[in-house]
């Protein structure tokens, strides 16, 4: 997750007692890109429509049980923000 926050600029977001990553991050992402994603979403549909974005496949394996992105799913969110970024 500091390898976005990194690539944005921005500092990295505080983590919440249980949290495997805080939405923040990809609220952050959305915000920097300029995607206008509904950011009421949960953490995965955010994550998936920031990697969608860029015309990147999402994968059933970026998201866990438990409502959020697993590493490999942080992984494709830092792949949306470097395509898009260049």
């Amino acid at each position: 997750m500091w390898e976005i926050a990194d690539r944005l600029g921005v500092e990295v977001p505080k983590m919440s007692t249980g949290s495997t990553e805080p939405r923040e991050i990809f609220v952050l992402v959305n915000r920097y890109l300029g995607l206008g994603i509904d950011e009421k979403q949960t953490k995965p549909e955010l994550a998936k429509s920031i990697v969608e974005s860029v015309g990147l496949p999402w994968n059933a394996d970026f998201e866990s049980r438990g409502g959020t992105v697993t590493k490999a799913g942080l992984v494709a969110v830092l792949g949306a923000v470097v395509r898009h970024c260049g």
